[in-house]
């Protein structure tokens, strides 16, 4: 006999006996559900006032919303477009981080476009992050623009030096230094 009829032949052997050993066990469905016993208890009946001083909750908490009292807790405090360098603080060296008297630490970014486009703005983001710089945008919809910053960097220093970069730049006319204070 040929080779390859031989491997034909114990390949259809081969797949008949597992076909007459697997479909038995398949076919059966005795083996489909088989329960696992658990010895946890089962889960008692919520007391009525529970559920009701539940619903109070969350009717409060709609409530509360509805009022406009927690957008007013959780809004960002207004950051200001700038046009010149924010000073360094008194005794604090630019090159080492520091502490202010409300134990935040100082962190610097470089306001480096404003765009009334959002799409622009993004646009430039990306480029700025591609060519390595850490790149974000906030946007201001009562203004109508998205600003572009480069940064936060907690030294000065490292601020300064992303600054003179920035500037041998084309497509940057300005690169202004401020103070970053985090959102949260």
């Amino acid at each position: 006999m040929e080779l390859h009829l031989k491997k034909r032949i114990v390949g259809a052997w081969l797949t008949v006996t597992a076909v007459l050993v697997v479909a038995p066990i398949v076919l059966d469905g005795s083996r489909t559900q088989v329960l696992l016993e658990s010895a946890a208890p089962a889960k008692p009946e919520t007391e009525a006032w529970a559920t009701q001083e539940y619903e109070r909750q969350v009717r409060r908490d709609v409530e509360e919303l509805a009022s406009g009292a927690a957008a007013e807790e959780i809004a960002m405090p207004p950051v200001k477009a700038v046009d010149r360098d924010d000073a360094a603080p008194q005794g604090v060296p630019a090159d080492r981080t520091s502490l202010d008297a409300d134990k935040v630490p100082y962190a610097w970014t470089l306001q480096v476009g404003a765009f009334s486009k959002r799409d622009n703005a993004h646009r430039f983001r990306d480029l700025l992050r591609h060519d390595g710089f850490k790149a974000y945008v906030q946007e201001f919809p009562d203004e109508g623009i998205t600003r572009v910053y480069v940064g936060p960097e907690l030294r000065r220093a490292d601020a300064e030096k992303a600054q003179q970069t920035l500037m041998q730049r084309d497509d940057i006319q300005a690169a202004y230094l401020r103070r970053y204070l985090a959102e949260s």
